[in-house]
């Protein structure tokens, strides 16, 4: 049953997804995992970038998917890469710039989404975002749903005006002082509310931080907000 309040209920959407026309399931034999601790959506130049850590366990794997992702029709480039450690298991610290055309992140974006998990691994890509109501939850799995296989949907409605409060006594240990500084700014000034009362931009202008940095904060603060939520519900059930 699907309730929704008027201003500030929330789906949060968690699943699977085999992504048949990106380069990531072309990765399904190879042993490593792909952990985006960043993004960037640019929406009038048609591009996102991925600020990612990718671990492999040999060489060989590196070599491998590292072609596939130089040679895909969906990176536009290879901006960065750097090895974090010497040896293997190797982290590789990557930042890649893709075309929004068919990025799962950009689809969420342009339906008022909040990214808050995208790991890869094994040709399996591994998601967690907000939506501000059922029916934009909806239409991102129909859009997605054309390129790719989505599976193990788990869907949970959240209340930012309940959740806040509920979770302000234990953010000083959940959350760094300037994420919790961010954080009850942003929801002072609406922008949890449906509608928004505040875009990304003019909040990231009144913080004096820039949009991607802004985003990563609100992003991090919730998906440990999130995680920690779901955690208690799952132990009282």
């Amino acid at each position: 049953m699907w309730l929704f309040t008027k201003r500030s209920e929330y789906n949060y959407i968690e699943f699977d997804y085999e992504h048949l026309t990106d380069w990531t399931i072309k990765t399904s034999d190879i042993d490593h995992t792909f952990n985006v601790f960043n993004t960037y959506v640019d929406a009038s130049r048609d591009y996102v970038l991925e600020f990612a850590v990718l671990k492999v366990w040999s060489k060989a794997d590196l070599r491998r998917i590292m072609n596939i992702i130089s040679r895909h029709r969906n990176i536009k480039a290879i901006l960065g890469i750097k090895p974090l450690n010497y040896g293997y298991p190797k982290n590789i610290q990557i930042v890649l710039k893709g075309d929004a055309g068919d990025s799962t992140r950009y689809m969420a974006h342009v339906l008022g989404g909040i990214e808050v998990k995208a790991i890869y691994e094994n040709g399996i890509e591994h998601w967690g975002f907000i939506f501000p109501s059922k029916s934009s939850t909806s239409a991102f799995i129909d859009m997605i749903s054309r390129n790719g296989n989505v599976n193990h949907v788990n869907v949970d409605k959240i209340n930012i005006n309940d959740l806040m409060p509920a979770v302000m006594s234990k953010a000083l240990l959940l959350l760094s002082p300037r994420e919790l500084r961010i954080m009850r700014h942003a929801y002072r000034r609406g922008f949890f509310e449906i509608p928004r009362r505040i875009k990304l931009d003019e909040l990231a202008k009144e913080l004096g931080l820039s949009k991607a940095t802004l985003d990563e904060y609100i992003r991090n603060s919730l998906n440990k907000i999130i995680r920690t939520l779901f955690n208690i519900e799952d132990n009282n059930s």
